[in-house]
This record gives C-alpha cells, sequence and structure tokens, in this order.
C-alpha cells in the first residue's frame, strides 16, 4: 500500500464531486482503465490520506470497501459515509465500470456555521458521532431527496459559471445535510471487523486526547494499554494500515495547517501547539510531507 498523503481543502468552504457513468464534475474524474494518461491525477484518492474538512460520501454503486481510522466497510448503495476532519481514510474499488458516489467536502467554519444556526443539526451530528460507525445507510426517499438538492446545486454552479457560493447554494447544502444526519433517515451499518475489539477504539481515542503532548510516544501508549511495544506496534499498524508514529505525525501535521492558515501564531508556536519537540523537525517533516514549507503556505494564504 502507497504511504498515505494530506490533501488540504483551501479554496471553497464546501465544494461537491460526481463520480459516475454519466457525469464528473472535474476532468480527472474517470475511470483510470480508460484514461490512462490521467491516472496519475487521480491516484491519490484511492490510497490512505486525509483533508482538513468534513468530508460526506454517498455511495450509489459498484463495489467498493472503504476504510476509516481503522474500521472497513463494505459498501452498497445508499451508505453515506461521514469523514471527519484529518481523519485518515482510503477507497478500495475493484470495479470502476460501475463505481459511483458523490462526496461534498465542507469547511469547519462552514460547517460551525451550520450548527450554530440549527441546534437539532447538532444534537443529530452529536448521535452520529455516539454511533460507534463512519458509515450508515439511507433510506431509499431520504436518498432521493439529497440527490435532488444535490443536482439543484450542480444547476445553480453550471448556471452562475461556478462563481462564489451564494446564500442559495448554502441554503441547499444546510438542506442536505439536515436529511443526512437526521437520525431517523436511516441506520449505522457495522463495520466488516464488527468483533474488533473495543480496545482499539480506546487506543485511538487516547491518542486524540494526547495528541499534542509532547512525550505521547509509542513506548508510552503502549505501557499505558500494558501491551509490549513490538506487539502494539504490529496490532496498531494492522488496523490503521498505517505505523503508529505516522499516524501520530500525520495527525499533529494535519492540526498544524488550519493554524497556520490564520496566521494569528508564529510557526514556533504553532509547532509547539501541535506536540513537536523542536521547531527544526517540525518544519523538516512538514515540508517533506506537503512538498511546501510552513512559511511558503503561510504566504500563500496571507495572498
Amino acid at each position: 500500500m502507497r504511504e498515505s498523503t494530506f490533501m488540504p481543502v483551501m479554496n471553497e468552504d464546501f465544494e461537491i464531486y460526481y463520480w459516475s457513468k454519466h457525469y464528473q464534475s472535474h476532468d480527472w474524474g474517470r475511470m483510470p482503465k480508460e484514461f490512462l494518461e490521467n491516472y496519475s491525477k487521480i491516484e491519490y484518492l484511492f490510497r490512505l490520506h486525509s483533508h482538513d474538512a468534513m468530508e460526506v460520501l454517498v455511495f450509489l454503486g459498484g463495489e467498493c470497501e472503504f476504510f476509516c481510522e481503522g474500521q472497513t466497510y463494505s459498501l452498497t448503495k445508499g451508505d453515506v459515509v461521514i469523514i471527519p476532519p484529518y481523519a485518515v481514510h482510503w477507497a478500495k474499488v475493484s470495479d470502476f465500470d460501475n463505481y459511483e458516489r458523490i462526496v461534498t467536502t465542507i469547511s469547519k467554519s462552514l460547517l460551525g456555521e451550520f450548527l450554530s444556526i440549527s441546534p437539532s443539526l447538532n444534537d443529530s451530528l452529536i448521535y452520529h458521532k455516539t454511533q460507534g460507525s463512519y458509515v450508515f445507510h439511507l433510506h431509499s426517499e431520504n436518498l432521493k431527496e439529497i440527490l435532488a438538492l444535490f443536482k439543484e446545486i450542480s444547476a445553480h454552479r453550471i448556471k452562475n459559471n461556478s462563481g462564489p457560493h451564494s446564500f442559495a447554494l448554502h441554503y441547499l447544502l444546510f438542506q442536505a445535510l439536515q436529511i443526512i444526519f437526521n437520525p431517523t433517515n436511516g441506520k449505522p451499518t457495522d463495520n466488516l471487523r464488527s468483533d474488533a475489539d473495543k480496545r482499539f477504539n480506546a487506543i485511538t481515542k487516547y491518542i486524540e486526547t494526547h495528541l499534542t503532548d509532547s512525550d505521547m510516544n509509542l513506548d508510552n501508549v503502549s505501557n499505558h494499554f500494558h501491551l509490549n511495544k513490538y506487539y502494539f506496534s504490529h496490532y496498531f499498524k494492522n488496523y490503521m494500515k498505517v505505523p503508529f508514529y505516522r499516524y501520530v505525525l500525520l495527525k499533529r501535521l494535519a492540526m498544524a495547517v488550519p493554524l497556520i492558515k490564520q496566521n494569528e501564531l508564529s510557526i514556533e508556536e504553532i509547532a509547539t501547539k501541535c506536540g513537536f519537540q523542536d521547531y527544526s523537525s517540525f518544519y523538516r517533516l512538514f515540508k517533506k510531507e506537503y512538498n511546501v514549507s510552513p512559511k511558503n503556505l503561510q504566504k500563500e494564504f496571507r495572498k
């Protein structure tokens, strides 16, 4: 498996990407078997990666195993995958001829606005977090509703030549999210390892809670769970599909990206805030991972 990558969502407060036999929302969103010269542009979509925005995937057809933060699901038509910001995930597609899905990326700021004006949406999001599943299955009538809303959003964008998002587009997306997150409109889907021990979930929660601790490392985490560190290392990689140290690194670097965008702290302060022991190692690892230095990324957003 290729190593994971981070794909920041930089330009829009939300975006919708289609992949189907009838329509692709971008030139490279096509079947790689037929457009091999473009496969290099889509290959990263089908290996382990993360985003700095919430991602909602609506699965419409084909065969696909979806992996997110240690859990694997076999998707069926009508499944909706809720992928939190910075979650490590990937899709394993075995049949591109029949693969169909819609992906919506939503920035943290826009999602925050939606949640602030809708207590019911906030409650629904909390409910889904407590279910322990990243995937749930929509009832057929609700699937038709959100597909109609996404189609209307696309029609608005085409009509306005893909200009800045208007209030109308935000409202249509807001309606779609209300349907998607309403607990009465679907049911959680079991992952393929439904017998996966609760210990691994406890480990990922522990890492999330202590991510910015500078002394959070393999030795300390394995000791906390009373496991031999060599066994723990193998056990973690088996579930997460990426080594422990790299998972922690990706999480910390991903946390740094929005702080760099905000331009309210120095790069040195951001490095410390995200759990790095020194600025030089943070700078080196950031540039190696994203192929841009933290300072140059900050300059891009100043422009």
